[in-house]
């Protein structure tokens, strides 16, 4: 399970919440989850920031991640 899907479950939030919430479609949301789309690394840090976490919560950096799965 990628990062951003089990931060994205563990705080109960749909795809469309998300969205809303980043600014991201529902459906690149989706296939960044399910690793078909990767974000530019500026837009990870946009999307983290306006989901008011850290890079690390939601996507792998340096092969580490922040979430537990």
């Amino acid at each position: 399970m990628s990062p951003f899907r089990a931060w994205r479950l563990e705080n109960g939030l749909s795809l469309e919440e998300v969205a809303d919430l980043s600014g991201i479609s529902a459906a690149m949301i989706s296939r960044v989850e399910r690793g078909e789309r990767q974000m530019a690394p500026l837009t990870k840090v946009q999307v983290a920031r306006r989901l008011g976490v850290r890079v690390r919560d939601l996507f792998t950096v340096d092969g580490q991640t922040g979430v537990s799965a």
